[in-house]
């Protein structure tokens, strides 16, 4: 298991060939808020395999969800089979509504209630000690895990008050912290197992960046037909500046249809923002948010490109948001590390980053 990553699949994978093939779970009753006893189970439920992949895929992740799917939330996907083989096969990540339910306050008890009725009693007690004692090696050799989270589960193992809390603990963390993906937990360990042995820093630095040249593209998101909330402020400025143009003070959405070069400026600038906007969520979601700061490296970077232009005096704020995206299309933006990918920033992300900037309060097109 060396140099492996703790993630859904090592974790699972560890644990599935010791699993009893004649299981039985015990279904959460929300109104005992309690699980189902044994004579309960045995009697109104079915036996499961266990050492099958969607059945206990779906036991690990069910230890997630059960109390929010009893809660009746929205949003919580269907646990398939093609889902639990394209998590087991490394060609997935976890869902995100899933992951957000892993990382609420009080996760942690709500896995161990589950690991303590449906998955310690279905490993065999002959094999459980191996079972903790691989779990815990996963944790010791895994390269994503820092020195001192891997501590503190090495002490929690030694120390565990149950052996459903110390996995309850592990799972989670190979929830919300592991990078599922093959493609992507095999370079993040390139990254950090072979440049912690070069040498020569700069060689090191052409190995990162090949890599980062390299990552998949995020999801595109394009814009609805209607305009979010969240788009209201940098809209709301635009509208601004075509009224300074056109000396229409309260210049709105009705005004679009007299104005034909409008209406396709505010249709491009739209699409600016959601390629921006699909840098920040991928972000967010990349090595499982290692790298979430990035989005802020990408705004302060084209904050300092575009300030200076965003200070001189133009005849109009129409004028001015044009001068300010053409110099956000021509700035560099080295300190954000995945400008070395095609993929992750563009002239389009540049210039949508200025909308953002807009909803920060950083840059305004009409000065009122």
């Amino acid at each position: 298991m060396s140099d492996e990553s703790l993630c859904i699949r090592t974790f699972a994978e560890v644990i599935r060939a010791r699993m009893n093939k004649k299981a039985r779970i015990k279904n959460f009753d929300a109104e005992k808020k309690s699980f189902q006893s044994d004579a309960e189970a045995k009697r109104n439920n079915k036996d499961v395999n266990l050492s099958q992949v969607y059945p206990l895929y779906k036991l690990l992740l069910d230890s997630i969800v059960y109390i929010a799917v009893e809660s009746g939330e929205n949003g919580i996907p269907d646990i398939d089979a093609p889902m639990t083989s394209q998590l087991k096969n490394g060609e997935w990540e976890i869902n995100q509504k899933i992951k957000e339910i892993a990382q609420r306050k009080g996760m942690k008890a709500e896995v161990t209630s589950f690991f303590d009725a449906n998955l310690v009693p279905n490993i065999p007690t002959a094999v459980l000690p191996s079972v903790l004692e691989d779990v815990d090696a996963l944790v010791r050799d895994a390269v994503d895990v820092k020195k001192r989270r891997r501590d503190a589960l090495k002490q929690a193992y030694q120390q565990r008050k149950s052996d459903a809390s110390y996995l309850a603990e592990v799972w989670l963390l190979a929830v919300c912290n592991g990078t599922n993906k093959k493609d992507e937990a095999r370079a993040l360990t390139i990254v950090t197992s072979e440049t912690d042995n070069i040498a020569d820093p700069f060689k090191a630095l052409i190995k990162a960046e090949a890599l980062i040249a390299a990552l998949p593209a995020p999801l595109q998101i394009e814009p609805p037909e209607e305009p979010l909330g969240e788009e209201q402020l940098y809209i709301g400025e635009l509208y601004a500046a075509y009224g300074d143009k056109e000396g229409i003070t309260d210049f709105c959405e009705s005004y679009l249809p007299q104005f034909s070069e409008y209406d396709e400026d505010m249709k491009e600038r739209r699409i600016d923002y959601f390629a921006a906007e699909s840098i920040r969520r991928g972000v967010s979601e990349l090595y499982s948010g290692r790298y979430a700061n990035q989005f802020d490296v990408l705004k302060d970077e084209t904050f300092t490109g575009v300030k200076n232009t965003a200070r001189r005096t133009f005849p109009n704020g129409y004028e001015k948001m044009l001068c300010v995206m053409e110099q956000a299309a021509l700035i560099q933006v080295r300190r954000y590390i995945l400008s070395q990918s095609p993929n992750w920033i563009s002239n389009r992300i540049k210039m949508g980053i200025c909308h953002f900037l807009v909803n920060d309060k950083k840059l305004r097109w009409v000065n009122r």
